[in-house]
């Protein structure tokens, strides 16, 4: 595991953490696009706290509501 961590500070990404967090959310917003989920469906199955927590997390990373994917 440290040497996971290590290999992602010398790669110049943020964190272990920030990679996974990021993959979450790409695929979220692929699941926004192309399925017919709700959002909170699509928090849920990415494993987010709540649908709440992660619109938060989407506008801060997408600059976009996720209903602007509809």
């Amino acid at each position: 595991v440290r040497t996971l961590y290590r290999a992602f500070a010398r790669g110049a990404m943020s964190s272990v953490m920030g990679y996974v967090r990021e993959r979450r959310l790409e695929r979220a917003r692929a699941e926004l696009i192309s399925t017919r989920l709700t959002v909170a469906e699509i928090a849920a199955r990415w494993h987010f706290a709540d649908s709440s927590h992660f619109v938060k997390a989407y506008e801060k990373r997408f600059a976009e509501a996720p209903s602007a994917r509809r």
